[in-house]
């Protein structure tokens, strides 16, 4: 076959392509030793995969075609209790081992759940989308269901959540929301999240010494969790898939970030 990739394209970013993982995903598999190129490891990230040279790449002994993949997006209902890592050597509960056992290879997901929260995953083996729909700088729109313990009252919640618009300092960082509001029976607390830091929501209501007793990611972007069953997986129908990959090539190009296409 002819070698798709130009001359000096790093390894890091030709493994991000074809497995479907992250950029700092990709670098810290090659570094750790999980990556064979004609046979042989490979350690270096940033070492050049030359146009013209390797025939064969392995992850972790699995054939990762040099071809670009067909872009595919899923929606993932990961109860709460399951753990959004790859590999965990304390527990065998972790959305990779899904993903894995389902036959998901090359595929990784968009952003995190703690792992006693529930709600919407999108996975998809296309590095664009992983990409456009995690990182900070593309600020996508999550929402969220939060049930306070406690009962508070709606006056002490709407106060809060006023607050948490114009901006919350906790440690060292700025933790802002885009909305809120009070509903639902049994009440509770709908939080609009536009980038999404490690426990911001709990950060956020602990702050006004509230306890999260339930929290789930109900959309990413445009994609609703709708009525998905919890352990379900979903294809996003065509049209939907079409769109979102788009936007993903839309959104790096617009901020001057080459795609995994144009690689």
């Amino acid at each position: 076959m002819t070698d798709p990739t130009p001359q000096g394209t790093k390894l890091f970013r030709i493994l991000q392509a074809q497995a479907g993982v992250s950029r700092r995903k990709a670098i810290d598999l090659v570094a750790a030793g999980e990556v064979e190129v004609d046979g042989r490891p490979v350690v270096d990230p940033f070492a050049p995969f030359a146009a013209g040279g390797p025939r064969r790449l392995t992850l972790r002994g699995h054939p990762l075609s040099l071809e670009p993949p067909e872009p595919r997006v899923y929606r993932f209902h990961k109860p709460a209790g399951m753990l959004c890592s790859h590999d965990d050597p304390f527990s065998g509960n972790t959305v990779g081992r899904i993903l894995r056992a389902e036959g998901f290879v090359g595929y990784t997901w968009v952003g995190r759940l703690d792992q006693d929260a529930a709600g919407l995953l999108l996975v998809s083996n296309d590095g664009d989308v992983i990409q456009a729909f995690t990182h900070p700088r593309y600020e996508i729109r999550k929402v969220y269901r939060v049930w306070i313990a406690g009962s508070p009252s709606d006056r002490d919640l709407e106060r809060a959540l006023a607050a948490m618009e114009q901006g919350i300092e906790d440690e060292g960082e700025t933790l802002r929301t885009l909305d809120g509001r009070v509903e639902g029976r049994p009440r509770h607390v709908v939080i609009t999240l536009g980038e999404g830091r490690k426990h911001e929501i709990k950060r956020l209501f602990a702050h006004f010494d509230f306890r999260v007793s339930r929290l789930v990611r109900v959309s990413v972007g445009p994609v609703g969790l709708g009525d998905l069953a919890p352990g379900a997986f979903e294809r996003l129908p065509l049209a939907d898939e079409v769109a979102l990959v788009a936007d993903a090539r839309r959104r790096l190009s617009e901020a001057g970030e080459l795609s995994d296409r144009e690689i």
